[in-house]
C-alpha cells in the first residue's frame, strides 16, 4: 500500500509540472483565441481520445458514475472557466499561485462533510494566505484586476473539484469518470463557444493547435487521468497540497518563458501564500477518516 501511495504522490507531482507549464502556453494561446474555443477544442479532443483508448467502458457506465461524473465535470468546467477567463487579465505567476490558494480552502470546504470545525493550523493558514493573495493581487491604489478576482473564484471551484473526486473516485472507475467529466466540460464549452465565437476553431493557427494538443494530452488525458487515478490511493488535503506546487511551476515557468517581473513585494506574497499551503497540510489535525487522519 505504501508503495502505490508513493507512485500516487509523483503522479501529482507530474501533473503539478504539467499545468505549471500550461499556464504560459495557455497564455499565449489566448492571445489569438477564444477561451471557450480553446476549453471546446481541448476537452472534446480528450473525451474522444478517451473513448478511442476506452471503447469497452462504455458499456459498463452506470447511473451512479453519471451522476458522479457530471457533479465532478461541473466543477471542472466552471473553475477551468473561471482560470481561462482570468489568465487573460493577469500573468501566468499570479494566476498560478492565486489559483493554489485551493489548497486552503479545501479543509474549510470540507466542513460541510466532515462535521467538525477547522483547527488552529488551518485558520493561520488561511490569514497567511489572505495576506499574500493581497500582496500578490492588490495594485498600488489597493485594487484588485478582473483577472485575479476571477483566479480567485477559480480556487473556490477547483477545491470544489478535488473534494467532490475525493468522494466518487473510491466509487468509480477513473476512467469513467474522465470520459464523463471531459464530456461534460466539452459539451457545455462548445454551446457557449457555438453562441458567443460561432466556429472560431476553422481558423485556429498552428501554434494554438500546438497549444491545445498539449493540453489534450498531457494536461488532460494525462494529468487529470493521474489525478484521478492517485486520490484512490491519498486524501484530499493531501492531493490538494501536491497539486499546489503547480503554483512554484507556473512562476518558474513564467519568469524563464515568458519575462514576468516578479517584485519584492510579490515575492513575499507569494511565499507566505506558500507557507500558508504548507501549514494546511502539516498540522491539520481534523479531518478523520475510517483509517485515520484524513489529511
Amino acid at each position: 500500500m505504501l508503495r502505490k501511495e508513493i507512485l500516487a504522490d509523483f503522479g501529482l507531482l507530474l501533473a503539478a509540472l504539467s499545468w505549471g507549464l500550461n499556464f504560459v502556453i495557455t497564455k499565449d494561446a489566448l492571445a489569438s483565441v477564444s477561451p471557450f474555443t480553446y476549453a471546446s477544442m481541448r476537452f472534446l479532443l480528450a473525451a474522444v481520445i478517451m473513448v478511442i483508448i476506452f471503447p469497452k467502458k462504455l458499456k459498463q457506465i452506470t447511473r451512479e458514475d453519471l451522476k458522479a461524473g457530471c457533479i465532478v465535470g461541473l466543477f471542472l468546467f466552471t473553475s477551468f472557466t473561471a482560470q481561462t477567463l482570468g489568465l487573460i487579465y493577469t500573468t501566468p505567476g499570479k494566476s498560478g499561485f492565486i489559483s493554489s490558494i485551493y489548497v486552503v480552502i479545501v479543509p474549510f470546504m470540507y466542513i460541510f462533510i466532515s462535521k467538525e470545525l477547522p483547527g488552529f493550523w488551518s485558520i493561520l493558514s488561511a490569514f497567511l494566505a489572505l495576506i499574500g493573495l493581497a500582496l500578490l493581487s492588490l495594485g498600488d491604489n489597493l485594487t484588485v484586476n478582473s483577472g485575479d478576482f476571477l483566479t480567485l473564484i477559480c480556487a473556490f471551484l477547483f477545491a470544489g473539484h478535488i473534494i467532490s473526486i475525493g468522494i466518487f473516485a473510491s466509487k468509480s472507475d477513473p476512467v469513467i469518470l474522465n470520459i464523463i467529466q471531459f464530456t461534460v466540460v466539452a459539451i457545455l464549452s462548445t454551446l457557449i463557444m457555438l453562441i458567443n465565437d460561432g466556429t472560431e476553431f476553422k481558423t485556429l493557427s498552428t501554434s494554438v493547435w500546438k497549444a491545445i494538443l498539449y493540453g489534450v494530452l498531457v494536461c488532460t488525458i494525462g494529468a487529470y487521468g493521474l489525478q484521478t487515478a492517485a486520490q484512490k490511493y491519498t486524501s484530499s488535503s493531501r492531493t490538494a497540497l501536491i497539486l499546489s506546487l503547480e503554483s512554484v511551476f507556473a512562476v518558474m515557468f513564467s519568469y524563464f518563458f515568458w519575462g514576468e517581473e516578479l517584485t519584492l513585494r510579490m515575492i513575499i506574497g507569494c511565499i507566505l501564500i506558500f507557507v500558508g499551503i504548507i501549514l494546511t497540510e502539516i498540522k491539520p489535525g481534523f479531518l478523520k477518516t475510517k483509517t485515520g487522519e484524513y489529511s
